[in-house]
């Protein structure tokens, strides 16, 4: 999911530093740093399912890399990236994902995340990120208003091409009204029965092993 242009995480910016693995292939590394985790917080999720209602209406859910617990209780959330560190201008993207599971955390186990790390894996760069529960709560009311102008739109059938460079590389230029082609129909909603939400994160098995 992209941040939305609305959300740049306040005035404080995600902390930088070089670290990681050296000679250690990135897919070797995501494995080793899942397992051994710097003390004192020790790994007690990997690949963890979390999901949460937000205000009654949207019900979000995702996977977390790692999920770290240090023996006070605090949380590090850890997601690991197997591309290098993006441009500072494009923190704030990179960092939505992770304010994402630290509002499922906060909402269900009451705990704000003490730390939101990235693990770029190719030039072994860590990004951390400190939110506290008002930036959670502003970020909160960001995801509602996105939600409810995706249910607008919806309701409207108005979904607009957005061109950028990278429609170079899209195969489907032949239905997008910004290139001359033609949608294809609409598709109509089909009710979906709810599911049950779990307030605990459970590990996924067979996910990248």
């Amino acid at each position: 999911m992209a941040a939305p242009r609305g959300d740049r995480g306040g005035p404080r910016r995600p902390v930088r530093r070089h670290g990681g693995v050296p000679g250690v292939k990135p897919r070797a590394a995501r494995r080793l740093l899942r397992r051994r985790g710097p003390q004192p917080a020790r790994a007690r999720g990997a690949e963890a399912f979390v999901q949460a209602e937000v205000d009654g209406k949207l019900v979000i859910r995702g996977y977390i890399d790692r999920l770290d617990v240090s023996p006070a209780g605090d949380l590090r959330v850890v997601d690991y990236k197997t591309g290098g560190a993006p441009r500072e201008a494009f923190e704030a993207r990179a960092m939505f994902q992770l304010k994402f599971y630290a509002l499922v955390l906060w909402r269900t186990r009451g705990v704000v995340p003490r730390v939101l790390r990235l693990m770029y894996l190719k030039d072994r760069e860590v990004c951390d990120f400190s939110p506290d529960a008002e930036e959670l709560e502003r970020f909160e009311r960001t995801l509602l208003a996105l939600w409810q102008a995706i249910e607008r739109a919806t309701a409207e059938r108005d979904f607009r091409a957005q061109p950028s460079r990278l429609c170079g590389w899209c195969a489907h230029q032949a239905l997008c009204p910004a290139f001359g082609g033609t949608p294809p129909p609409y598709p109509e909603r089909v009710a979906v029965p709810p599911v049950p939400l779990s307030t605990e994160a459970e590990p996924a098995t067979g996910r990248d092993e």
